[in-house]
């Protein structure tokens, strides 16, 4: 229900999807091939418009699939990131979105992902721009 609340981009169903996943923090969602309940978060807040709260919630993600070793989960949540802080243009953010698209492109070599590879590389394409 979350992504679809993100693919619509539905301010009000997203507030009330982020406080229902709020407390399920640093964890995988079930059903849903390896999410990460933080980067839902992340896509939600991003979808509220709180990209500083996005920003916080994706590199909670980060953190929980590096540790666990979720290598495809950890390459979505990276270009996720990326996105958000493409959004956001704070300091810096340009340079931090290519690095996470860098280590996205890097695990989206892998059998599997040539979606996510695309994606990334069209991404890398307009930082580049």
């Amino acid at each position: 229900m979350a992504l679809i609340t993100v693919i619509e981009t539905d301010d009000l169903a997203a507030r009330e999807q982020y406080d229902a996943l709020l407390s399920h923090r640093g964890k995988l969602v079930p059903n849903c091939a390896g999410c990460t309940v933080d980067r839902l978060l992340g896509l939600l807040s991003q979808t509220m418009g709180n990209l500083d709260q996005a920003a916080s919630h994706f590199g909670d993600a980060l953190t929980f699939c590096r540790k666990a070793g979720y290598r495809p989960e950890l390459a979505w949540t990276c270009c996720d990131y990326a996105d958000a802080l493409r959004e956001r243009d704070g300091d810096g953010d340009r340079a931090k979105a290519m690095s996470l698209l860098d280590e996205s492109l890097a695990i989206s070599g892998e059998p599997g992902m040539r979606p996510l590879m695309e994606r990334v590389l069209s991404r890398r394409e307009i930082l580049s721009a």
